[in-house]
Formats: structure tokens, sequence, C-alpha cells
């Protein structure tokens, strides 16, 4: 466990960078599928 403990800066940036990739995924999906109602 000490090496998830001992993350350090680098395991935070590419945990944060991990959670913004999967919300930007989530946003454009949400867009399309928006998008694609309002045209249908």
């Amino acid at each position: 466990m000490s090496e998830i403990e001992n993350a350090g800066t680098k395991g935070y940036c590419l945990m944060y960078f991990f959670i913004a990739l999967l919300l930007f995924v989530v946003l454009v999906v949400s867009i399309y599928n928006a998008n694609y109602n309002f045209l249908g």
C-alpha cells in the first residue's frame, strides 16, 4: 500500500488526467446524442 500512498505529484496528475478525459468523453457523447435526437 505504500506505493499508492507515495504516488506523489505524477500519480495525482495522471489520475486527474484520466478523470478529465473520462468526463470529456461523456460530455462529447451526451452532446452528440442531444444533437442527434434534436435533428431526428
